[in-house]
């Protein structure tokens, strides 16, 4: 099984949304957009991390997608600490509000109800 494919089900099974949002992550979701076009891929957030963090593992060209997109790397790396919150907050039967590690820019009392309650 993928590295992908696992992360998608843990987080499959833990209720957590694996969409790419647009507001959130712009240069995920264009960079998801390109991969769609030129690959025929839909990528989801599991992807995008794997995809990224394998490409920064093993590099198979110097003109790589996460060295072309300025922000990609720190997208996936926000995407990545948000997936491993929720997983923590899930794993401990968490049912209340959290700071969504995605989001840069805004207040730290700006917080949504877990996605597994709301």
């Amino acid at each position: 099984m993928a590295g992908h494919d696992r992360l998608r089900m843990v987080l499959e099974d833990a209720r957590i949304p694996l969409d790419i949002d647009r507001t959130v992550l712009p240069v995920s979701a264009k960079h998801a957009e390109q991969v769609k076009q030129t690959q025929k891929l839909d990528l989801d957030g599991a992807d995008l991390v794997t995809r990224t963090r394998n490409r920064l593992v093993h590099p198979e060209a110097t003109q790589e997608p996460v060295y072309r997109l300025s922000g990609l790397v720190a997208e996936a790396w926000l995407l990545t600490c948000h997936y491993l919150v929720l997983l923590i907050l899930n794993s401990l039967g968490y049912e209340g509000a959290y700071r969504d590690l995605r989001k840069r820019h805004g207040w730290a009392s700006g917080t949504a109800r877990v996605p597994w309650v709301a």
